[in-house]
């Protein structure tokens, strides 16, 4: 690692000694990081609203898993599920929790203990394709409930390919609410379909919370979060789209919504005669 010996003196009676001190460069991109993270703040409470990129987004979730999984004591796996059931609000979680655990975990899918029990035979019957397999190729949710690897696969990889609602997994048994987290997609999933999940479960993030919305500008990747209580609206992106948060349309004060909503419509239906 470089490192760049800077020259000091001090006074040591009447002698002045040279002292030698060693220079990490990695300091001092950390104490600049940390200042433009300072700033950053402190222009998002002057603007009112948080222009967030996709590392942001990243870092935000992870935080907000690991509080509410040292909280509550549980795994990470059980924390994102909590929290993608109440729109990422951990203090809503926290207080859900608190007041009725096993109503929650009821209500999520998140078991306590199997209410399957398993045989210890050397062959296990799938619950889907009925066919008798050694015991190494069934798996389980935390219900117990068994099915080959094969069937889980093409369980995970149908509803993934379906879309975000692959977020919401439950046991392949009708009678079953018990959730499927990460850890089963982790294990099951192939590598594009696990990639595909981590992008549903980020955007997510974003989409389900109330006070967080996608940038509206075509190819724009980047999410703003704003503050409650402002009474301005209009937000400018780092793309450089200016737009109302409120409606999503183009920047519009001191034009309400409402008045916009109109125009446009209005201009709609004359597009729509002058075609006709």
């Amino acid at each position: 690692m470089r490192e760049l010996r800077v020259a000091c003196e001090r006074e040591n009676g009447e002698r002045r000694v040279p002292e030698y001190v060693l220079w990490e460069p990695s300091l001092t991109v950390k104490l600049v990081e940390s200042s433009m993270r300072e700033v950053r703040e402190l222009k998002s409470l002057e603007l009112g609203y948080t222009v967030l990129k996709e590392a942001d987004i990243k870092q935000r979730q992870e935080d907000d898993i690991s509080k509410v999984s040292t909280v509550l004591s549980i795994s990470r796996v059980d924390a994102t599920i909590l929290l993608r059931n109440y729109n990422w609000n951990v203090s809503k979680v926290h207080d859900e929790w608190f007041a009725d655990e096993e109503g929650v975990r009821q209500s999520v899918g998140l078991l306590e203990r199997p209410v399957v029990q398993v045989s210890d035979a050397r062959e296990l019957t799938c619950g889907i394709c009925f066919d008798s397999l050694p015991r190494e190729t069934i798996t389980s949710a935390a219900c117990g409930h068994p099915f080959c690897r094969a069937c889980w696969r093409g369980y995970i990889s149908t509803t993934i390919n379906d879309g975000p609602g692959c977020l919401s997994l439950r046991c392949p048994d009708p009678s079953c609410n018990a959730a499927v987290g990460e850890d089963m997609i982790d294990k099951l999933a192939t590598a594009e379909e696990k990639k595909k999940y981590s992008r549903y479960l980020l955007r997510s993030y974003i989409e389900d919370n109330k006070m967080t919305k996608w940038c509206p500008a075509p190819g724009c990747e980047y999410a703003v979060e704003f503050a409650s209580g402002s009474g301005n609206f209009d937000v400018s992106c780092i793309c450089s789209h200016s737009f109302c948060w409120n409606c999503t349309e183009e920047a519009h004060r001191p034009v309400d919504c409402a008045t916009v909503a109109k125009w446009i419509l209005k201009n709609s239906a004359e597009s729509e005669n002058m075609n006709w």
